[in-house]
């Protein structure tokens, strides 16, 4: 009896510990709304200068995306996006894949964008953006997504 309470505990242990660091899929929004990029607005309020997992962003593709070539990480693409904020603002706020990770995502002016990863207080033209938005690949970060004119990209992360 006692070593059945035992394993029955720990077994309890290991399925509360997968379920803090599994990642979830998260569903792409119906529309996109001020209220998508609530978290983002608050984000880019606090000016932090760390990273943010699970951050959602949408808005529309400002311009034709971008190549930035090779690095230590390979190839991205950078797609700017104009993005509405609850407060009414709209700032620039710039989506980055991996070509390796995620394949060549690339948007077109007056696309349609979202995208789901980790979010960083941007530079320059932006104030923020968003990049990791593949199958995660660390702990507590969500399976990430972009999608661009209604094609999502990745399409699955089971099997992973």
């Amino acid at each position: 009896m006692r070593r059945s309470l035992q394993f029955s505990a720990l077994m309890l242990v290991f399925c509360l510990g997968q379920s803090l660091y599994s990642q979830r899929d998260v569903p792409v929004p119906g529309s996109c709304t001020p209220q998508v990029n609530q978290k983002l607005a608050g984000i880019i309020a606090s000016q932090t200068r760390r990273d943010v997992d699970n951050v959602m962003v949408c808005g529309v593709a400002t311009g034709k995306t971008r190549l930035q070539a090779g690095g230590r990480h390979g190839n991205h693409h950078i797609t700017s996006i104009a993005v509405q904020l609850p407060d009414g603002q709209t700032v620039n706020v710039q989506v980055v894949t991996n070509d390796d990770l995620d394949g060549v995502v690339v948007a077109q002016r007056n696309d349609p964008v979202f995208a789901y990863g980790q979010a960083y207080v941007a530079h320059g033209p932006w104030a923020a953006g968003v990049h990791d938005v593949h199958c995660s690949t660390h702990r507590g970060a969500d399976n990430g997504w972009v999608v661009v004119a209604g094609v999502k990209t990745p399409q699955s992360c089971s099997g992973q």
